[in-house]
């Protein structure tokens, strides 16, 4: 990234002297005798910042500094003076300026200050691309990715948020099914009424009803009223997540209100009819669940009108890396530290680990990482932790289990184990014996608790 900086100063030597001092660093110098010049190449220039002179012939530096604020709102300016009054150095950073240099200017002050302006550039532009990067077509709200599983759900998503009919999210846990919801929701028609989400899966069936139908007045035990989930929704949408664990007696209930758009409180005998948009979102198998007798098959029906599936994150690897800046971003803002990056060999990892935890897991591995990584620089120490816990193995060779996944594993384990003992416990040599990268190599490693400290 090219930085340009504009110079002001009467005095040519001085002019020259910066601009070769500037020059050292690759920035681009724009050197002016006069403010006057100066403003009229302002707006072809575009600097990044400004150095010029307290005292020149036309106007001073606290008058052009002042210009300049007007045509580029924040722009870093530097004033020179070789005036050493602290006075003026005070009016200087009162009326706005970055810093004070008395003249002549020391080269290593100059270039500490120059390279402070430039780390602050650099970070807003970053954090500008990333806002635009992740406001693409691809992203509905919060949802993030470009993936061809994750086209195919925005296409049906484009296609329900221009209707008023319910949707169906199935998926595995963490997937982001609720962010589905809330995008389909705030791109509608509706999205000035209200969201109102119930988790069924998390009431227990005893207060449920109550929770979605609401309580009338009771004189006789003393129970207020109060509106349920339904009616609160009203104008809105409602959210039924983990539907698939609600009860069938629960389920003819809700059933009458998607058909009927009527519930009655607990308690009361009067209709209320409400104007509402169901969207349920679920993990369960619910055609197996029909075929179980678990789930009715005429609610699934009303349900699924819309029917968007969620792809695990294994199914979308290509957006970890977009995810994976999403979340470096987000939990950089959250802790005001200046935003990290993150080493590419770190995200080729992130990217050949299996995530059952899905986006969720991705976002609490990212945010810890932040967190404990003590450098500029998120590199592959920062997860270490993740696949200490992750892992189901300890430094000692792990128990063998009766399920495929274990045996599998066990083998998979002795043969890295004799990979590497054949090459003198060289990773490198390792993997390019197995015909695998040193990163996966690296991974397969710390997952299946093989003790390389050990070995050696």
């Amino acid at each position: 990234m090219a930085i340009k900086i504009l110079t002001v100063d009467d005095d040519i030597n001085i002019l020259k002297s910066i601009e070769d001092l500037l020059s050292l660093k690759k920035y681009k110098v724009f050197p002016h005798l006069t403010t006057g010049d100066a403003l009229r190449n302002l707006e072809e220039i575009k600097p990044d910042c400004a150095v010029i002179d307290y005292f020149m012939p036309d106007a001073t530096g606290i008058e052009l500094m002042r210009k300049l604020h007007e045509k580029i709102p924040g722009l870093p300016v530097i004033i020179l003076t070789a005036s050493r009054e602290v006075s003026t150095a005070i009016e200087a950073i009162k009326e706005g300026a970055y810093h004070y240099l008395v003249k002549p200017v020391q080269p290593d002050e100059l270039f500490s200050t120059i390279d402070k302006i430039v780390e602050q550039i650099k970070l807003k532009k970053e954090n500008r691309r990333l806002r635009e990067e992740l406001s693409t077509k691809y992203r509905f709200d919060s949802i993030i990715g470009k993936s061809g599983a994750l086209k195919e759900v925005f296409e049906i998503l484009l296609r329900a948020i221009k209707t008023k009919s319910t949707v169906l999210i199935t998926g595995e846990s963490g997937t982001g099914k609720e962010l589905i919801a809330r995008a389909i929701h705030y791109s509608s028609s509706r999205k000035d009424g209200p969201f109102i989400k119930v988790n069924c899966a998390a009431i227990p069936e005893s207060m449920l009803e109550a929770e979605l139908f609401g309580i009338e007045k009771n004189v006789a035990t003393g129970v207020g009223q109060r509106a349920g989930k339904f009616e609160m929704a009203d104008g809105g949408s409602i959210f039924l997540d983990e539907i698939g664990d609600m009860s069938t007696a629960m389920q003819a209930k809700v059933l009458r209100v998607l058909q009927e758009r009527e519930l009655e409180r607990i308690g009361s005998h009067q209709v209320k009819m409400v104007d509402i948009r169901v969207i349920a979102a679920t993990h369960n198998d619910l055609p197996r669940a029909i075929e179980e007798k678990e789930f009715r098959e005429d609610l699934f029906y009303r349900l699924n009108v819309f029917h968007v599936h969620m792809p695990g994150l294994a199914r979308r690897k290509e957006d970890i890396p977009l995810l994976v800046e999403h979340f470096i971003e987000k939990y950089c803002a959250q802790n005001d530290m200046p935003l990290k990056k993150i080493d590419a060999g770190a995200t080729d990892v992130l990217m050949e680990m299996p995530w059952p935890g899905n986006i969720r897991e991705l976002e609490n591995t990212i945010e810890r990482a932040v967190g404990i990584c003590d450098g500029d620089l998120i590199t592959t120490k920062d997860f270490d932790h993740h696949f200490q816990t992750s892992s189901e193995t300890s430094e000692e060779p792990r128990a063998s289990g009766n399920n495929l996944d274990d045996k599998v594993a066990d083998f998979e384990r002795k043969i890295i184990i004799d990979t590497l003992e054949r090459n003198r416990w060289k990773q490198n040599k390792a993997a390019q014996e197995l015909g695998i990268s040193e990163r996966s190599m690296w991974y397969k490693i710390k997952k299946l608790g093989i003790n390389i400290k050990k070995a050696s």
